[in-house]
């Protein structure tokens, strides 16, 4: 494996994923249909908005802590960064004065953001890398006697030293309650197993280690009797791979993104929906409206 030039590839003998497009069409090949050949994009969505966001404001945070700034510096470039990044990415109506009690209002936004920088101070993490795009070379498949070189992209959250070892990072925002049910979800996530991955094969870092930062996106109570104390919004869980399941994880992306690349080349070829519960978790599906028309309609 190694990083690549995207400039320098063939684009008719190359395939280029990510983690998103994996898990999309694993999940609902109609859902990647829609969205990835047929580029179908459905409306600005705020719970992935403000993740971006709380991403963005963690980032400069980060590089602020990398550069060797104080807590108080580091805070209000991170502050300030959060707050144009909401700007730039949420759905205009949660920027509206109305919206100020709602858990993905600036003003909740910015709390948890606070919460977060005091919450991990004491655990004195050292940031090696920060927002690191790559493109990775993971394989190649034969078709039609040519080689298809298989790319898969990402962004590494951050690489960081805790406890005198050194950890694949990955942030998660939710509105769910968090419990370790949830963390321990991403013992099998497409993303951040490729984060160590690239990791491993284009900054050189040795581990086989990664750790989930869970950000719990709730309002302030109202009344102070049911807050929850912000520090428990933050929860931390370790997560190890060996070499066996890393294999495993290459050969599982490989076979998925030949079966993609078949399906792509193949004019005729069907792509079947779900007709399960990707059609309707988390408020239903973006593409349900389009799928549950005739297919004369559509």
């Amino acid at each position: 494996m190694e990083q690549i030039n995207l400039a320098d590839l063939d684009p008719a003998k190359t395939i280029i994923l990510d983690a998103h497009l994996l898990k999309s069409y694993r999940k609902c090949q109609k859902y990647f249909w829609w969205f990835e050949q047929q580029h179908i994009v459905g409306k600005c969505n705020a719970a992935p908005a403000f993740g971006i966001a709380m991403h963005e404001g963690i980032e400069h945070f980060r590089k602020a802590k990398m550069a060797g700034l104080n807590f108080n510096d580091c805070y209000q470039a991170g502050a300030a960064a959060l707050m144009e990044a909401l700007k730039k990415h949420m759905p205009q109506e949660y920027l509206s004065p109305t919206m100020q009690d709602d858990a993905m209002a600036p003003k909740n936004a910015l709390r948890i953001f606070t919460g977060y920088c005091h919450h991990y101070e004491p655990a004195n993490l050292k940031f090696h890398h920060v927002e690191v795009p790559f493109a990775l070379y993971f394989g190649s498949f034969q078709h039609n006697n040519s080689t298809i070189n298989a790319i898969y992209t990402g962004i590494i959250d951050a690489v960081l030293e805790m406890h005198q070892r050194i950890y694949v990072n990955d942030l998660k925002s939710t509105g769910w309650n968090i419990n370790q049910k949830w963390l321990d979800g991403f013992k099998m996530d497409q993303g951040l197993l490729g984060y160590m991955v690239a990791a491993q094969h284009i900054l050189g870092i040795d581990t086989n280690y990664a750790v989930i930062h869970g950000i719990w996106v709730k309002a302030e109570a109202k009344n102070p009797k049911y807050a929850k104390p912000i520090d428990e919004y933050f929860h931390t869980n370790e997560i190890y791979w060996d070499t066996d399941q890393i294999a495993e994880w290459e050969v599982n992306t490989l076979v998925t993104a030949r079966e993609i690349w078949l399906k792509q080349n193949e004019p005729d070829a069907y792509w079947q929906m779900s007709f399960g519960d990707a059609c309707s978790m988390y408020g239903g599906c973006t593409y349900r409206p389009l799928c549950s028309t005739t297919p004369a309609a559509r």
